[in-house]
């Protein structure tokens, strides 16, 4: 809380000592920040509180902060509906960045976690060039719905296509960023995109 009141982004922040001092209190706000540590409490957070807190508030973007950061804890708590994972050891930028990717619509995972499975890193393809130079600019606007979380048939909807062509869309960025589903394209471009982020002033 210091950190974030602290970091001159205009955010206001409000602490609770748990999810039920939260629902007695603090329903209003546009982001729900669950601060856990441990194994133990982070998979009671990722399993329960978020689907609490979603309950209680369907409106508000959750976002779980824990010192643990495996793929499992990531994937679950995507799973259970909440928004965004940020590793306890990241830096206040990086945090304040996420955030504003969450809050703006966006979902944040730590890349490290959800690379973490794989038997090899899976960087963007060799060769240099940012993600604008991997994929086409249809293809960046699928991206970003895809990090909104929305199916194909919202995706086709959103941009007036087919959902046959944006299946093919999703298709080809995941053979370009060697990612396997879409939760390792979110992960792969979230540099790209909490970078844009980062550079506006307001959150």
């Amino acid at each position: 809380m210091h950190c974030l009141t602290g970091s001159e982004t205009g955010l206001v922040v409000e602490g609770y000592a748990d999810v039920e001092e939260w629902g007695r209190r603090g329903q209003g706000a546009s982001i729900a920040l669950l601060c856990v540590t441990g194994t133990r409490e982070t998979t009671i957070a990722v399993e329960r509180m978020v689907r609490r807190v979603l309950a209680v508030t369907p409106g508000v973007r959750v976002v779980v902060i824990s010192d643990m950061k495996s793929a499992s804890d990531v994937s679950k708590a995507l799973e259970q509906g909440a928004s965004g994972f940020i590793a306890m050891d990241s830096n206040v930028d990086v945090a304040i960045a996420a955030i504003r990717l969450v809050r703006s619509g966006g979902v944040f995972v730590p890349s490290h976690s959800v690379m973490q499975s794989r038997t090899e890193t899976m960087p963007l393809p060799s060769g240099g060039g940012s993600l604008r130079d991997r994929v086409t600019a249809k293809q960046l606007e699928v991206v970003g719905l895809i990090r909104r979380g929305l199916p194909n048939k919202l995706i086709a909807a959103e941009l007036e296509m087919s959902e046959f062509t944006v299946k093919v869309h999703v298709r080809n960025i995941m053979k370009r960023l060697n990612a396997r589903n879409r939760t390792e394209v979110v992960a792969l471009t979230n540099t790209y995109f909490t970078r844009d982020y980062a550079t506006d002033d307001g959150i």
